[in-house]
Formats: C-alpha cells, structure tokens, sequence
C-alpha cells in the first residue's frame, strides 16, 4: 500500500513539475518582441546612409544599415518602448525613443564634419603617435584574447548587365544575377584557425543549395596584420610594422574624440592598402576603416576593389562588426562580348563569445560546414534574425529567378550560348561532381590500352561508410578494366579510415602526379607522345590512414587533410603492357619511344605514405614534405621480389624581399635488393612542350632513369618588377611575372638492369649530372607560364627548349 501512494505520488510530482516546465516554456515563447525597420538618411540630402550602427540601449542587441540606408532590429522581451542610439563616423549620434506600436521609423542624421587638423610643425605627424596606442592596445589584446565564438550573417550578391544575365529587371542595364545568404556559427583560435558550420542558408533558384557555402567570417579582419583576398596577401595599416610601411596623416583635429587618419603606401615595395581609418582616442581602436588595395595587389581582370568594414569592442576585445567587399569589372572578349560583373560582399557578426571553451576537434572538419538544419529552410529563423533587409533589387531577383526558371518564356529570349553551350558545360560539370569519380574515368586515351570508355561512381552510404567503383574497356587492348572498394571513417570527426579496393589496372611505373592521366590524352591524341610506363596489375589493396589538420578541397569535391599518415599492404599480379600504333591528329616529330618491360609476378608488399603539409595532387601549402616506402620480402609476404624502395619529396618558399618568393623543391628516391624494372626511377620531364611544375624542362621523355635519383630545383620569382608597368588591360589585372630558374637531377643503377632495355643514366654521361637554367615569364593571360630553358649538360653548346604551363601562384 505504501509503495502505491509513493508511486501516485510520485506520478502527481511528475506531472506537476510538467506542467510547470510547460506553462514556462509557453511564457517565454510568448513574451512580448518587437521588429523595428527603417531607412536612415542625411538630414540635408535626404541620401540613405550606409553602415549606420542602431542600437537598442541597454542591450547588446544592434544592426547596421545597409547600401539604401535600410535596418532591421529584433528585439524580445520589450515591454512598451526601446531607445534607439543611432550612429555614424562624421554624423552626429542621435537617440530616438520608439514605442511598441511603432514598427517602421524614419530617422535623420544631421553631418558633423571634423574639425582640421591643427597645422603644428613636428617631427612626425600626430597620426603617428595616435596609432601607436592603437597598435599597443593590438599587442595587449593578442597577448589576452585566446579564442571566441560569434554568430554571423553573410550575403554574396552578384549583378550583371542584362545581356550576360539572359534576364531583365526593368531597372536598366544592371540585373542581379543570384544571391547567396547563410547564416553561420564561427569559431576562431588566435591566430590562424577559423571555422564555420551554416545554420542556415538561402539563394536564388538559380544557385544548387549544395553551391552555398558562403561564409565569410571575422578571417576577413582588417583589425589583423594580414588580409587575404584573392590569394593575395595585403598587409594592413594595423600590421605591427605598418608605421614602416604606410604614411599616415591626421586629417581631422587631434583633440576630437573619433579622428580621421588618412594612410598611403610607403614606396613600390609591398602589397598594402590606401585610404581612410577613423580611430576612437578613448578607447585606441578603429571604428571604421575603408580602403582600396595598391597597384601591387593582382586583382582579375582590371577589377576595382573598395573593402570597407566597422568593429565594436565586445568584453573589452576590438572585434569586426559589418564589412562590405565590393569589386566590379568589365572585359572585352575578342572586342565582340564585354560582359559586366559587380560583385558585392556583406557580412555582420553579433553574438560575440569572447575566449569561449569549446573543443579544438572543430578545426578538424572542413573550413565551412553545413549543419543538418540548414538542409531545410526554415522560415521562422529568418524571421527571427533577420539582419539586413533585402533591398527591393534583391526581394525582386529572387522573384524573377524563381519565375524564369519555372516558365523560361517569361523574361527574354535565351542566347545560344545559353542553348547550346551551356548545356554542356553543365554536364561536364556534373561529371566532376559527386555522385562520379572524374572525367577521366569516363573517358581517356593512351598507347596501351587505346581509346577507353568507363564510368565511376562514388557513394557515401552513410556520414561513415563510402564506396566507389570503376568499370571501362579499352578497345585497342581489348581489356576490360574495374575498380571496388570503400572506406570507412571513425575517430572524432573522422579522422581515422580503414579502406579496401580490389582491382584490374593499368598502372604507372613514373609519377602518376607529375604528368596526370588528362594531359596524356591530350598529347597522345594530338601528337601520339604518350608519357607513361605502364603495366597491367591485378590485385588488391588495404590500408589504415590517420590524417591531422583542418580538411581541404583536393579536386572533383575530395577532401583531404594536409598531414597524413597511411600504412598499407597489397598484393598485385604483374604483366607487361606493349604499345600501340594508336591514332593522333598530327604525325609524331620523333620516333615513338617503346615501352620499357617489367619483371611479371606476384608482388606483395607492404609500406607507408606520410605527408607532412603536402598533398601530392595539389600544393596546398609553400612548405610541406612527403616520404613513400614499400618492402616486398618472400619470407614475410610470400612475394615473387625482394626489394625496399624509399620516396621522398619536398618544397619550401623563403620570402627573399617583399615582393620577391624563393621556391625550392628537392626530391629523391632509394633502393635496396633485387628492385624490378616497374620500381625503377625516372626523371620527369615536360612532353611535347607542355610542362608540370617541378618537371625538368630540358630533357626527354624518360631519357633517365635509376634504382636511385636526386634533383633540385630553384625558381627565383622576382614579381613585375616594376609593379603596374606589364599589364594586359581588360584581360588580367595580374602584371606578368619573371622567374629565374635553376634545375639538377642524377640518376643511377646499383645493380645493371638485366632485361635488355637499354635504360640510360645521368651517370653514364660525361657531366654525371643534368642541369638546365631557364627563365619564365608568369600570370600570361593570368593563368599560363611560358619558359625558354637552356640545356647546359650532355650537349657541346646549350640547347634552347620553350614550354608552356599553369601560372606558379
């Protein structure tokens, strides 16, 4: 009986502290809230005024108005007015009281002008001495502030002339083009770590939402030594050498509380900004800066930049509030089609958490992450936190696009390049995209296997699980060829992967990274130059990787992390591959060289990849390191061969002037025991005119080889010289470039080869050596490199070769 009434009891406790939770919850949801809007302009032009902060006093909630002078404030728990302080650099703040019932105001602000500067005659002008409390109060701030969070609202609006866009607008010749909007969480660790997972995200129709990953957080800080836009590295006027590097000018009075300091470049020598900061005297910190990078800055296509940006203070840390980046262009292709491209970026971050706790594992993941609840809008958030008000422009584009892709006829006849072309680029697109692995697996061409039709599909079964597959023939071998295998992730933000594949290949004996499978189509088809050593491997593979570091973009939407580690063990059966008389548009220029042989049999091995900041298919940092080895040994792995082989590989850039980038790569490569031919070593090269970075330019297709190898490689870049001076106007801002280089490889047997190749070494050659000095001419057309190297080695007198390749950036 006791246990009863403590059971009913207990059930009416229960149901009690429900019922509480639920009329508390209720409550707060229906707490009284008020959206105020509003257009803020100049009291004597009646202009709308940009980047005007409202405040609600007393509260950290604020906005800031946007490009028509527009803002939108949320408020809760309002119960029956809220002041409103409202201010600007150089207007005087104002302080407006609105009552519940109020929900759009108009609001005024009358100018102020600054007072001038007082014309005192000194050693240094006072900007100077203003400028050093402000860049105390930084280094006081970096020695404290560890780490915060925030939240942010970004918007990337792209507008275009009508005839680019196929649409529109009734507004003359400017249409906006697509939108993009999120809404992120970011997380920073001082100094260089930065993420953001989107909570939210919208766009117009014309935009995949999968595109959307628009995030531009407080890593655009002009408050930081550095900004980085474009690739391009700017240093600020708050870079702690900045009163070296820029002239600075006090244009207002020094006893006003917000001065005006105007800044300029110190010289050609550095990549910097010009223009405007407004510093607050009390508190040494900026509140408003607006600036246009120097003609040392590379910008695309003659584009013009203005980077604009205010900061509040939030727990006593300078932090970025509102920042609009905005560019325009025009270029005139061919002098038929000069299409107009106007793009705008503005961003607000509120909600600052300064030196928050949270786990170093977020940097884990990819710079920019989508959560699972931004995969469904949601209207209510927008309504929420809705931070800038879309213009009337943008509230129509997303119409319109909505309109135009649901009832094309309705706005303007499409172009034929829209009809025709577009539609292939798309496909071709979609074919580098998930749910395939790459173009190249569909199709491609060489002289072993011919022409080769394929498809390969990747599939990630769950957030842990991914499986891919390959499956083509070739028609001249008559070979059919597949791929099977998956991967499975796990750790803390997986981290860790073990993965398996099965598989009928045809594989390469020389760098598959050095020339890639899409230019040897190329230059077997056109030329009949086939660059690789191949042979025919069966078999199949199994690895563990643990990588570190924050996950990067590779290609075709692989990610990877720029340290890793894998250790793996295969077993393959070997077989030669022959070459062809394959088909190519123009005769070869020289002999078709033959296929080296290998040694068939069964190998098994194991081994290691270690990847220090490096990725072998694409640099994706200055200074990195990779070493690769495998061991086959018959009384471990029951293999056929008995050898060790070690790979290793390296880069690093020193910054010799400001302008001016020293790149040394360096790579080299061991043997031990009976080494098959496939192992062997070779020297990469260009091919038919067409090189790869870090290939020697001189040589020969696979004109020497070694079970061992060394090369060096050194590129001077001393940028335009004289900057501004060599550009190409209306095709790329970017000044052309020149580069000295500097090249040395050797090559050499152990042991004789023995299967009758007559494999040549450096050496066997007088010089032992080969070496080769160039000279590169960088950023043609922005993208291209040409170079004229010399041939110093095994000739009588310097053999002169021109190649062309990507840009070195």
């Amino acid at each position: 009986m006791y246990q009863n009434v403590n059971q009913k009891a207990t059930l009416t406790a229960f149901r009690t502290v429900c019922f509480f939770l639920a009329t508390f919850c209720c409550s707060v949801s229906l707490l009284p809230s008020q959206t105020i809007t509003g257009i803020i302009t100049d009291s004597a032009s009646a202009e709308p005024l940009r980047f005007v902060t409202v405040q609600a006093v007393g509260t950290k909630k604020s906005a800031v108005t946007t490009k028509d002078g527009r803002f939108l404030l949320k408020l809760s728990g309002v119960q029956d007015s809220v002041t409103l302080r409202c201010s600007l650099v150089g207007y005087a703040s104002t302080t407006v009281r609105v009552s519940a019932a109020d929900t759009t105001i108009a609001i005024v602000l009358v100018e102020q002008p600054f007072r001038a500067a007082e014309v005192v005659i000194s050693a240094e002008d006072p900007a100077v001495r203003i400028m050093r409390k402000v860049l105390a109060r930084k280094k006081a701030q970096n020695d404290t502030l560890d780490r915060y969070t925030y939240m942010l609202y970004s918007k990337l609006t792209v507008i275009t002339d009508t005839a680019t866009a196929s649409r529109s607008s009734g507004r003359g010749d400017s249409t906006v083009f697509s939108i993009m909007e999120t809404f992120s969480k970011g997380y920073v660790k001082r100094p260089d770590k930065f993420f953001n997972e989107i909570i939210q995200r919208r766009q117009t129709l014309n935009i995949p939402s999968q595109a959307n990953f628009v995030s531009f957080g407080t890593n655009l800080n002009a408050y930081d030594d550095v900004v980085t836009i474009l690739g391009e590295e700017i240093q600020t006027p708050f870079h702690p050498d900045a009163l070296d590097f820029y002239d600075m000018v006090l244009k207002s009075s020094e006893d006003d509380d917000i001065v005006r300091i105007d800044v300029r470049p110190r010289g050609i020598a550095r990549k910097t900004f010009e223009g405007t900061l407004f510093i607050d005297q009390r508190t040494h910190a900026p509140v408003d800066v607006r600036l246009t990078p120097n003609k040392n800055v590379n910008i695309p296509f003659d584009a013009s930049l203005t980077y604009r940006q205010t900061f509040a203070i939030d727990d006593g840390a300078v932090v970025p509030q509102a920042l609009s980046l905005s560019s325009s262009m025009q270029v005139d292709i061919l002098y038929v089609f000069s299409p107009r491209l106007d793009i705008s970026i503005e961003t607000f971050c509120f909600d600052y958490d300064i030196n928050a706790s949270f786990s170093g594992d977020v940097f884990d993941q990819r710079r920019v992450e989508i959560t699972e609840r931004a995969l469904q809008f949601d209207s209510t958030f927008w309504k929420t936190y809705e931070k800038m008000p879309l213009r009337p422009e943008e509230l129509q584009a997303y119409d319109e696009i909505r309109k135009t892709i649901e009832s094309p006829d309705s706005v303007m006849t499409t172009s034929v390049i829209d009809r025709y072309i577009a539609p292939v680029t798309r496909t071709l697109a979609m074919l580098a995209r998930r749910p395939f692995t790459g173009f190249d697996d569909i199709v491609r061409y060489n002289r072993v296997h011919g022409l080769y039709l394929g498809l390969g599909i990747r599939h990630r079964v769950d957030t842990a699980v991914e499986l891919r597959g390959t499956a083509g023939y070739g028609f001249t071998d008559q070979h059919p060829y597949g791929t099977i295998g998956g991967t499975y992730f796990f750790g803390p933000h997986q981290t860790w992967s073990i993965d398996a594949s099965a598989y009928s290949a045809l594989k390469r004996r020389d760098d598959p990274y050095a020339v890639r499978t899409g230019l040897i189509t190329f230059t077997t088809a056109m030329f009949g130059n086939d660059y690789g050593d191949y042979y025919y491997a069966d078999g199949w593979e199994a690895g563990i990787k643990v990588g570190m570091g924050q996950l990067r973009m590779i290609m075709n939407d692989e990610w990877e992390r720029p340290t890793t580690v894998r250790l793996f063990v295969r077993s393959e059966q070997h077989r030669s591959a022959v070459f062809h008389d394959t088909w190519s548009l123009f005769s070869p220029r020289l002999p078709r060289r033959d296929l080296p042989p290998i040694t068939p049999g069964q190998l098994r091995s194991a081994g290691f990849d270690l990847n220090v900041q490096y990725n072998p298919w694409r640099m994706i940092s200055r200074t990195g390191f990779r070493l690769s080895t495998e061991l086959s040994d018959p009384t471990v792995l029951a293999s056929d061969f008995t050898f060790f082989r070690a790979q290793a590989a390296m880069s690093l850039r020193i910054r010799t002037l400001p302008l001016w980038v020293l790149d040394l790569t360096a790579s080299g490569g061991y043997t031990r025991g009976d080494v098959p031919p496939q192992k062997y070593f070779s020297l990469e090269s260009s091919v038919s005119g067409l090189a790869a970075q870090g290939a020697f330019r001189g040589t020969g297709v696979k004109e020497f080889y070694g079970d061992r190898y060394a090369a060096l490689s050194i590129a001077h870049n001393f940028g335009e010289v004289i900057p501004g001076l060599l550009r190409i106007p209306d095709i790329a801002s970017f000044g052309i470039e020149f580069i000295l280089t500097g090249s040395v490889g050797w090559t050499a047997f152990r042991t004789p080869p023995t299967n009758g190749y007559p494999y040549q070494t450096t050496q066997q050659t007088r010089e032992q050596v080969y070496y080769e000095l160039g000279l590169g001419i960088n950023r043609i057309l922005l993208f291209l490199r040409v170079d004229v190297t010399a041939r110093v080695s095994q000739r009588l007198q310097p053999q002169f070769f021109l190649t062309l390749s990507v840009a070195t950036f």
